[in-house]
C-alpha cells in the first residue's frame, strides 16, 4: 500500500492523511496539517505564533513518492457550523470571533486531512503563584524521582484561562535548563524534561492552572544552593501578562 508507506515514513508528522492510489508528481496522496504553535488564540485576535508574530494555517501536500508539492492548491474549511472563528480560506489566516471551540481541515482537490480544533480564550490579565514562591526541598535518597510542584494560574476577569502556554525555565543556575542535568531539573508529571505547560483544569483548583515539577533522581550529584525559576505567561503580541514573569526560589539541598 503506497499511501501505508508514505505514512510510515512521515512518522510523527500531525495531521496525516491519505487519497486514493493514483501517481505523478502533481497527484497529492497526503496532506499533512500541523496544529497551530500556540494552544489557543484570543477573542479579537489573530492566529499568532510563540514569538508573538501573526500566523496563519499551513498543510503540506506530498505526492506518492513522499515529495512536497509545493503549488498544491490548498484550503482550509470550517469542519463545523459554530462562527467562533473566521477563516481565509485561501491564506489560512484566522481571526478569533468568540470564546469557544472551532474545527478547521485543510483540502486539495478531493484529499482532505483530519479536522483540528482551535481553542479562544478570554485575553488573560492576571498571573499568579499557586504554590510558595520561597521554598525549601531537602531531598532523601530513595529509589524513585523526587518531584517538587511549581504551579500558578491563569485568569481573565474571574475566568479561568484554560488551553494556555506558559513557559518555565531556570534563571540560576542557568545550566539547569539542560535535560540532562545530574542534578536538578525541570519536568512534567510524567518525569520528562519540560519548561512549557499548558494551562487547563485542576482537581486542587478551578481552572487555569499550569505546573512544572523540580525532578531530582535517585542518581543526583550533591547539590546545595537556591535555585530560580521563572513562570512566564505572553499575550498574543509577546508582551507580558499582568503578573508575568513569577520567580521561585528553592533551597534545594542535595547530600
Amino acid at each position: 500500500m503506497v499511501c501505508r508507506a508514505l505514512a510510515l515514513a512521515l512518522l510523527g508528522a500531525a495531521g496525516l492523511s491519505c487519497g486514493d492510489s493514483k501517481t505523478g508528481p502533481n497527484v497529492p496522496l497526503a496532506i499533512e496539517f500541523p496544529p497551530p504553535q500556540l494552544p489557543s488564540m484570543v477573542v479579537g485576535e489573530q492566529l499568532h505564533d510563540t514569538l508573538g508574530n501573526i500566523d496563519s494555517l499551513r498543510a503540506v501536500v506530498f505526492n506518492a513518492s513522499g515529495d512536497t508539492i509545493h503549488d498544491a492548491p490548498l484550503r482550509y474549511l470550517h469542519a463545523d457550523t459554530t462562527h467562533i472563528v473566521a477563516i481565509d480560506s485561501v491564506s489560512g489566516h484566522v481571526t478569533a470571533l468568540d470564546t469557544g471551540q472551532a474545527r478547521v481541515v485543510a483540502q486539495t482537490s478531493t484529499l482532505q486531512s483530519p479536522a483540528d480544533t482551535l481553542f479562544v480564550v478570554p485575553a488573560p490579565d492576571q498571573f499568579a503563584a499557586i504554590t510558595p514562591l520561597q521554598d525549601t526541598l531537602i531531598y532523601t535518597s530513595v529509589r524513585t524521582d523526587t518531584i517538587f510542584p511549581l504551579s500558578v494560574k491563569l485568569a481573565s476577569g474571574a475566568l479561568a484561562v484554560n488551553h494556555y502556554r506558559i513557559e518555565y525555565r531556570f534563571v540560576y543556575p542557568a545550566d539547569l535548563n539542560a535535560g540532562d542535568s545530574t542534578r536538578v531539573l525541570l519536568s512534567n508529571d510524567n518525569r520528562k524534561f519540560s519548561l512549557v505547560d499548558t494551562t487547563s483544569i485542576s482537581t486542587a483548583a478551578a481552572g487555569g492552572v499550569a505546573t512544572r515539577f523540580l525532578r531530582i533522581s535517585p542518581f543526583a550529584h550533591t547539590f546545595n544552593d537556591t535555585v530560580v525559576v521563572e513562570a512566564r505567561a505572553f499575550l498574543p503580541n509577546h508582551t507580558p501578562v499582568t503578573g508575568s514573569p513569577l520567580r521561585f526560589k528553592v533551597l534545594v539541598q542535595i547530600p
